[in-house]
């Protein structure tokens, strides 16, 4: 069997084992037929050395070229290649004690570790040497369209071993690209349509809590639909955003519909029903935090817990 893999080699595309299968040789061709059936929506790939043919002349042309092809099967649809839809953050200038990001995909991603199809490269062309966190249990979400890639929080935090012998993985003042491979599989184990690349540039380290009183409220009108716009004076966490902040009449939810712009800058609700002549709440809870770890009355580099232990703060606001 290893010799037949050596001369005719069929594998799923990016996996280090080649598929078990039978060989047989009929009328001068190798046939290989796989050991279970090649699977839909898969991508394999099939290479063919003759120079390992055994008694084979090597001086014939058509013996001395590896030739490799990519096969697939029916339901493969060139169209429905998986690709990158957005990095969060957004912004092209990150603070240099960046946490996380926040990769979505338009379709379920594969299994494949997450880390051996991410590169983080500095503006000479360099890899940054080890910057995120290696983990067992990744994290995505449920239904695998978004991934959260975290930086080593112990090159992030200052004072400690790995900060001291490493430093951060970004510098201030330099310009990186973060690399998503276009070899990673997706869930059907077709690589993505292209490599990603997203662009930025490091400024210098946000250190200081989130403080709401920084915020700026835009009330709408009564009577309309008109969205309510909280405005922020240096980017917040996406993923949080999203969960983190609500809004309130009299003690019962309003139903309304998020979205984040400004390069996470600008938080829009616009509610279901409009909006009543009345007094209103912003809730937001105390796990909001910026990309770099800092939340509500806490910096990330203060190690002693806060005296105010508040799950969510309230903020008013009148529609008049």
């Amino acid at each position: 069997m290893e010799q037949w893999q050596q001369i005719l080699r069929v594998s799923l595309r990016g996996a280090p084992m080649p598929i078990t299968g039978k060989y047989t040789v009929e009328g001068g061709m190798i046939r290989f037929t796989p050991m279970f059936d090649f699977d839909n929506w898969r991508s394999f790939e099939v290479t063919f050395e003759a120079t390992k043919i055994p008694g084979a002349d090597p001086s014939e042309p058509w013996r001395t070229n590896t030739v490799t092809k990519m096969i697939a099967f029916e339901g493969m649809g060139v169209g429905r290649a998986t690709y990158v839809k957005h990095v969060y953050p957004s912004a092209a200038e990150l603070p240099e004690n960046m946490l996380r990001f926040y990769i979505e995909f338009s379709a379920p991603m594969g299994r494949a570790s997450a880390l051996d199809h991410i590169r983080l490269i500095a503006e000479n062309g360099d890899h940054v040497m080890d910057p995120f966190l290696p983990v067992e249990a990744e994290f995505w979400t449920p239904d695998r369209t978004r991934f959260t890639l975290f930086f080593d929080p112990g090159r992030v935090k200052r004072g400690i071993k790995p900060n001291r012998d490493l430093g951060r993985a970004l510098v201030r003042g330099r310009h990186y690209a973060l690399v998503i491979g276009e070899r990673w599989p997706d869930g059907r184990s077709q690589p993505l349509k292209s490599t990603y690349r997203h662009e930025f540039t490091v400024i210098p380290a946000i250190e200081k809590p989130l403080d709401q009183r920084d915020w700026k409220i835009q009330a709408p009108k009564p009577s309309t639909r008109d969205p309510l716009v909280v405005t922020f004076p240096w980017p917040l966490d996406y993923g949080l955003l999203q969960r983190a902040l609500g809004v309130r009449r009299g003690g019962a939810e309003v139903p309304g519909e998020i979205a984040i712009d400004d390069g996470e800058k600008r938080w829009i609700f616009t509610p279901r029903d409009p909006w009543a002549t009345d007094s209103y709440t912003l809730i937001a809870l105390t796990l909001l935090e910026d990309p770099a770890g800092n939340r509500l009355g806490r910096a990330f580099e203060v190690m002693e817990p806060s005296a105010d232990e508040r799950d969510f703060i309230e903020i008013s606001f009148l529609i008049k």
